[in-house]
């Protein structure tokens, strides 16, 4: 019996069981009767997920100048989808936004003639161009920079588009020193303006372009601190209006693979909260609480491209915390050196269960030699 004589509850429910819309295109090549059903069915199929879930775009290997690009789709169980990639092929990733933007830096700091950063989609090929220089304030003057890790208020098409990145800024552009890092702010009819607060201490900073002035509104939040030493990295993820911290932790300080994770919500502290030696309520008054379960949550974390989605809308799924090897993204010396220097890792990737255990449910990547991944965010 062919696929298209079943029954019509059947249908539904082996295509249900096929999430990704990648893989049921790949179904309907098999042939027309197939196609036909897929199609019959394809808007009730479309319409259970709100929205896709990131895809892991992985890097080339180390030496692959390849245009195709590979991206692990969770919907597909972590098998690889190759499409063809407009970004350049040894780019470095520090970011996305929801659309299938990336954004990269594709040369590296010590070029003479170094192109701009870039927000790239990779559907339709657009390109907007990303600040080279900084402003800052302490010197007035502009100085070369590299982007860590940025996010992006609305689409980079949109004029009204503000950029916020974690930077690092030289004034000597032969030696590259000294280097200093901070935060960058950017609109995006004014790239070149840049400005760099190291620690803002006003309420607002100023951004001059075509003769209007804009302002960037800061919101100083003051958390009372946790000491933690084995903490490997911590993301930001705003989840139904909460903000939540997730962070990763490292079982040994040799560079082991992830195996732990804790979830903390965004609190206000009351007097009874307070240390009455370091920590005041009027000045700390928020503080990060632990959440004994994941609430349902399917968490993406990265840097500059955490996500939250919610489990039940995606049958099949699990609350759980899909994960990057983010290893040596922040590095200096890793992003600034040349030759044989240290690579990114690119293997630490998977999905934490809230019950402890660790699924590497991607396929293994090879060390690369010019980027970490990052989310591709549909």
């Amino acid at each position: 019996m062919s696929f298209a004589d079943l029954p019509e509850d059947n249908q539904r429910q082996i295509l249900s069981s096929i999430p990704c819309p990648v893989d049921r295109g790949r179904m309907s090549l098999v042939c027309r009767s197939w196609r036909r059903v897929i199609r019959r069915h394809r808007g009730e199929l479309e319409g259970r997920l709100l929205q896709p879930p990131p895809l892991l775009r992985a890097p080339h290997p180390l030496g692959l100048g390849l245009r195709s690009a590979r991206a692990a789709c969770v919907l597909s169980g972590g098998r690889v989808h190759h499409f063809l990639d407009v970004a350049p092929p040894h780019a470095r990733f520090f970011g996305s936004h929801d659309g299938a933007w990336l954004l990269l830096d594709p040369s590296h700091p010590r070029d003479a003639d170094a192109a701009a950063a870039r927000a790239v989609n990779v559907r339709t090929g657009a390109v907007r161009d990303l600040p080279r220089e900084v402003h800052s304030p302490t010197d007035q003057r502009l100085h070369r920079m590299v982007i860590h890790a940025a996010v992006l208020s609305l689409s980079p098409e949109d004029a009204r588009c503000v950029g916020a990145a974690i930077v690092t800024s030289w004034r000597d552009r032969a030696t590259l020193s000294p280097r200093r890092r901070g935060i960058a702010l950017w609109f995006r009819d004014c790239p070149a303006m840049a400005t760099f607060p190291l620690m803002p201490r006003t309420s607002s900073t100023s951004v001059k372009a075509d003769n209007l002035l804009e302002v960037v509104q800061w919101q100083t939040r003051r958390f009372c601190p946790r000491v933690r030493l084995d903490v490997r990295a911590r993301y930001l993820v705003v989840s139904g209006g909460e903000l939540l911290m997730v962070v990763r932790f490292m079982p040994h300080p040799d560079h082991q693979p992830t195996s732990k994770f804790k979830v903390f919500r965004m609190i206000k502290r009351n007097n009874a909260d307070a240390d009455a030696n370091d920590f005041p309520v009027d000045r700390y008054p928020l503080a990060w609480s632990e959440l004994d379960t994941l609430g349902g949550r399917m968490l993406f974390v990265g840097h500059g491209c955490s996500r939250s989605f919610k489990v039940d809308e995606y049958p099949g799924f699990e609350a759980g915390i899909y994960f990057l090897d983010g290893g040596m993204f922040y590095d200096d010396a890793v992003i600034f050196a040349t030759g044989d220097a240290t690579r990114y890792p690119c293997c630490d990737n998977g999905n934490w269960t809230q019950d402890g255990r660790v699924q590497r449910c991607f396929p293994r990547s090879d060390p690369s030699d010019h980027s970490a991944p990052v989310w591709l965010l549909p």
